[in-house]
């Protein structure tokens, strides 16, 4: 899977509040299912310095990826035990809307 690959597959999860959950239940004996959500996408995709995530996505892409980056790290800032309870935090809906408008974004360049 390339990178543009990875980050549409992390945005679909983000934004679908029932797909973390889901996700959540997954991750029973295997981590975190809030902090995986963050880290993922901020550690392990977002990397706005690397050639290959450079060439993967328009100006206007990466701009709205570095958006919902900045989000997750505002998030990031906050304790959450469960999905459930990231779910209700404000931010983090806004995390899901944006994610929604950027998975749309993502899929319509195809």
């Amino acid at each position: 899977m390339d990178i543009r690959e990875s980050i549409l597959a992390h945005v679909e999860l983000l934004s679908d509040p029932s797909a973390q959950l889901r996700y959540e239940a997954s991750l029973v004996n295997a981590g975190h299912a809030p902090t995986e959500l963050i880290s993922v996408f901020c550690d392990d995709l977002f990397d706005p310095k690397n050639e290959s995530f450079i060439d993967a996505f328009s100006r206007d892409e990466h701009k709205e990826i570095a958006h919902l980056y900045g989000l997750i790290a505002e998030v990031a800032q906050s304790e959450h035990s469960t999905v459930s309870e990231l779910l209700k935090n404000p931010v983090w809906r806004r995390v899901v809307q944006v994610s929604q408008q950027l998975e749309r974004q993502l899929r319509n360049a195809r």
